[in-house]
């Protein structure tokens, strides 16, 4: 018997002082609450699985990120759960060492990702009990998943619930992954990338159907079949979603010379509909939460504007009234559901206006005018220094830098349309316009912010990308990050010093690109 096991059987209700003095040093704040849930747990064990051995565990728990979280939330799924499904749970996490890990590793991270758990523990088992739960999905089995639980023909009503569901299953073996350094920050970024792409597909043919069932195919003038496309603009264009990311979208259609072929409904009646549609399944909150948030004031006029345009519709807006910023958010723009032929006439109207012909130095003083906005408003708001994408040498910077050298020399070097931004400050680099120095550090950079910021928004459980400011919440983090030391400050000085020496970094980068001759 371990002396965890001694001093509980000897007193079940209240540690002793050794213990609850042990108990505290382990990240418990308040070890006479937790001693007899702590008795209440190893008893349930013990009768869910005879392999049960509460030392280990505990031990598992006490190096988990959070170990007050992680043992909180352990006890609630496996003391709400019925019995069966408590016991397949049991069974894995103590005959599998590597599986207690990965579980403890979600229930300490994130209270949204455990509640998740909590509620369908089903969830909990299919997670692990899977020889492949340290391996991202592939786009083909995300897709094969997704077409056994939300068909194409799934009734409109139905796929509200399917594709939240699909979503958070997905998001979760990607988060374990991720949590675990089993994947790289890159594989990570277009893994969830992917599953957005996968759900506004299944909108898109969901949506369709329905509508096709009241009013007949979208039909052109001469007969032939009209088509529609859904373009991922920001992260989702470029595959780099983090775990809380807004989608930004933009709908478009080939024309507005076709109509129905039952009501007769205009191309430019029908297509509002379907892109409302498609908003309403993936953005609507319901009781299973939402798929997505969809964003969708990258449209001509934002809010104001039609929520679809026809592809010659978006061709005049840019060439007429398109505006710096515009520009460069179309850098991003990338066909992600619906017709692929549409997004590609999409991307030939607006090429000409992302890489413009000729050399346009000025466009580094729009991105840098919009760059010292964004600035000024972070202060006002009282935020910045700790503010991951937007405050000083943070993933905004880095994105500015690749972007201005693709607006400035992509159209008269040709260069190739690239969405992401790693492969782009490749290609840069390439080309010499940056050292190898500088782009070793935007790279390395670019990773760890990235993945500070997912960890952020997991922890926080919402879109937020500011590091918290208590120590706890700080300590937490650093653990996430990968930052261990049993004092909780010291922890936190060592994320708080990589982070400061890679934003450092970046802006010194930024101020030399924009403040001298490109």
């Amino acid at each position: 018997m371990t002396a965890l096991h001694a001093a509980l059987a000897e007193s079940p209700s209240a540690p002793s002082a050794d213990m609850a003095a042990r108990l505290h040093r382990a990240g418990f704040a308040d070890p006479h609450r937790a001693w007899p849930m702590l008795h209440t747990l190893d008893r349930r064990m013990s009768a869910l699985s005879t392999d049960h051995d509460l030392a280990p565990l505990f031990e598992a728990m006490v190096v988990s990120f959070d170990p007050e979280r992680a043992f909180g939330n352990l006890y609630t799924l496996l003391l709400e759960t019925d019995e069966t499904m408590a016991a397949s749970l049991a069974r894995l996490i103590t005959r599998h060492p590597d599986r207690q890990t990965a579980l403890l590793t979600i229930l300490a991270a994130s209270q949204p990702l455990a509640s998740l758990l909590i509620q369908d523990p089903g969830f909990a088992v299919d997670l692990l009990d899977n020889p492949g739960w340290r391996t991202l999905h592939s786009r083909d089995d995300m897709a094969a998943t997704l077409d056994r639980l939300v068909p194409p023909t799934t009734p409109f009503d139905k796929a509200f619930t399917g594709l939240r569901q699909y979503k958070k299953r997905e998001y979760l073996h990607i988060a374990l992954c991720d949590l675990t350094k089993s994947a790289e920050t890159p594989d990570v970024l277009r893994a969830l990338s992917d599953v957005a792409d996968l759900c506004l597909q299944r909108a898109f043919e969901v949506c369709a159907h329905h509508l096709e069932e009241r009013h007949g195919p979208p039909l052109l003038e001469d007969g032939s079949p009209s088509g529609f496309a859904v373009m991922g603009m920001g992260k989702l264009g470029g595959r780099e979603l983090n775990f809380d990311s807004d989608i930004d979208l933009i709908y478009v259609y080939d024309s507005t010379d076709g109509h129905t072929a039952q009501s007769g409904l205009s191309t430019y009646e029908y297509y509002p509909k379907l892109a409302r549609s498609i908003t309403e399944l993936v953005g609507s909150i319901t009781n299973n939460g939402f798929v997505f948030r969809v964003d969708l004031r990258l449209r001509p006029e934002g809010r104001a504007g039609d929520i679809a345009n026809s592809v010659e519709g978006y061709r005049w807006h840019y060439d007429t009234n398109g505006q710096p910023w515009q520009r460069q958010a179309l850098i991003k723009a990338r066909p992600v559901a619906g017709s692929q032929i549409v997004g590609n006439q999409f991307l030939d109207a607006v090429r000409s206006q992302v890489f413009r012909p000729s050399h346009d130095p000025l466009v580094l003083d729009d991105i840098n005018r919009m760059r010292e906005k964004i600035a000024h408003a972070l202060i006002a708001r009282g935020s910045g220094p700790s503010h991951v994408k937007l405050g000083s040498g943070g993933i905004r910077d880095i994105e500015f830098i690749v972007q201005g050298f693709q607006l400035v020399y992509g159209g008269p070097q040709n260069w190739p349309w690239e969405r992401s931004t790693l492969p782009a400050l490749s290609y840069i680099t390439h080309r010499r316009y940056l050292t190898d120095e500088e782009a070793a550090a935007l790279h390395h950079a670019y990773l760890f912010l990235r993945d500070l910021e997912n960890r952020i928004q997991m922890l926080a459980g919402r879109q937020t990308h500011e590091i918290p400011t208590d120590l706890h919440s700080r300590a937490v983090l650093a653990r996430m990050c990968g930052f261990h030391d049993p004092l909780p400050e010291n922890a936190v000085e060592a994320l708080m010093t990589r982070y400061h020496l890679h934003t450092e970094r970046v802006r010194s980068i930024y101020d030399r690109v924009f403040h001298s001759a490109m």
